[in-house]
């Protein structure tokens, strides 16, 4: 008996040793199961690359189009696929160089430093943009989001609902860094896109049949409203992922559309600078709209961390603000003094008042954007000529309500954000500049 006791503790301790050891059956199990997954995500990998060389190797050839010619489809400059660093150009659109930013010789992409400080095209009208690379649209919107959320003011049977919203995010860098909080649409504690805005009881605002035909049509209804921005904002989010990036208005919006010292729109309500925003295409590839919070956001990004590198929490030094010459210690008579610096100015006035090759995103006016914020509220963004750039700089964000329109120094300017969409729509999204 004691023996055969002996013998099965020999046998329990041995199987026990072959259980939980290192080199056990647990650890071996353990290590099959995260080789089989890192294999399979090797194996994931491998057939992303292969399925991107295939897309790659089967698609048409990008067309190629020279610096100071207009594009006659949508073309890059050196004939390769458009991408955040190398930017598709809309057909009917012109590249420029400028100073500090410049196409190259179109045998490669543009250097990172062109790229950094900001590239220009422009339409025959004289209207330019700039293009704001963005390689990771999930830092505007999370795409994964499976939760459909319903949109303030719609309701049953006509509620409209989106998968596909702006998220928080902190802009600049360091002590330079900010946050800008937002909530899922259908909710009105904060800031959040798309959404619809109609006051407390759902009567104001969006829900007025002036304010919403003014932008559908006579027969256009709240709900066909609250469409239209679901369905713009998921084209501006496909387009910015697709193609790397849009294109900003390089000045604030004028009567006369994105142009430098030209006046820009005041005294004029959100929704009559919606509709202009929309009428500025120069080709049946591209749609205009009024720029999205988060657009706001990686342009400030963009300027903060690329080249010029400016500060997005305090603009004092670089845009026109009440404070901008005591900011910068100038003496009038002297170079960069800024003589009409704290007063309204024709956008695109001086070369102080510059990022990364884009005009008066701080100071100046303040700027509408599509963002939805409390319950009758649209955001505006920017600072403007008569406040301190400390507090309200290039990232700082407020609302009011988007029927105004008797204020002359309140965001009533329009920057111009421009996508490159290439599957054709009927409308597209994001009011900078949208290539179909």
């Amino acid at each position: 008996m004691v023996v055969t006791i002996v013998v099965l503790l020999i046998l329990a301790g041995v199987s026990i040793s072959l259980v939980v050891d290192k080199n056990g059956i647990i650890q071996k199990s353990k290590d099959a199961r995260r080789e089989y997954g890192q294999a399979k995500a090797n194996e994931q990998e491998d057939l992303s690359n292969l399925s991107d060389m295939i897309d790659e190797a089967t698609a048409e050839p990008t067309p190629k189009v020279d610096v100071n010619t207009k594009a006659g489809e949508n073309s890059t400059i050196n004939g390769k696929k458009g991408t955040s660093n190398n930017p598709t150009i809309p057909k009917g659109y012109i590249p420029i160089d400028t100073a500090t930013s410049t196409w190259g010789d179109g045998s490669t992409a543009p250097s990172q430093d062109s790229v950094d400080h900001g590239l220009v095209i422009k339409d025959d009208s004289g209207n330019e943009w700039v293009w704001i690379p963005v390689p990771d649209v999930t830092v505007m919107c999370n795409t994964s989001n499976t939760t459909e959320y319903t949109l303030c003011g719609t309701t049953g049977e006509t509620a409209v609902k989106t998968k596909l919203y702006s998220k928080t995010i902190t802009i600049g860098t360091d002590s330079n860094k900010t946050r800008i909080s937002r909530t899922t649409p259908g909710k009105t504690s904060t800031y959040r896109e798309p959404d619809l805005v109609s006051g407390s009881n759902g009567s104001t605002s969006d829900a007025i049949d002036t304010y919403y035909k003014a932008i559908l049509g006579k027969t256009g209804t709240k709900e066909q409203l609250a469409q239209l921005f679901v369905d713009e904002y998921k084209e501006m989010i496909e387009s910015v992922s697709k193609y790397g990036g849009f294109y900003i208005g390089r000045y604030e919006l004028s009567s006369a559309g994105v142009q430098q010292y030209k006046q820009p729109l005041t005294k004029t309500n959100w929704y009559s600078l919606y509709k202009k925003c929309t009428e500025l295409q120069a080709s049946d590839k591209v749609k205009t709209r009024m720029i999205w919070g988060c657009q706001w956001d990686v342009a400030c990004n963009f300027i903060a961390n690329k080249g010029d590198k400016k500060s997005i929490r305090d603009s004092s030094t670089w845009g026109n603000h009440s404070n901008y010459n005591t900011a910068n210690s100038y003496t009038e008579g002297t170079e960069g003094y800024e003589e009409n610096a704290g007063s309204k100015q024709n956008t695109g006035s001086s070369e102080n008042w510059k990022a990364n090759n884009i005009y008066d995103l701080a100071g100046n006016c303040w700027e509408w954007t599509q963002e939805a914020g409390s319950t009758d509220g649209r955001a505006y963004r920017g600072g403007y000529y008569n406040g301190y750039g400390s507090s309200y700089p290039a990232s700082a964000c407020s609302f009011n309500n988007p029927d105004l329109n008797n204020y002359d120094n309140r965001r009533f300017s329009s920057h111009f954000n421009n996508k490159v969409i290439l599957d054709t729509r009927a409308w597209a999204p994001v009011w900078r500049i949208i290539v179909k």
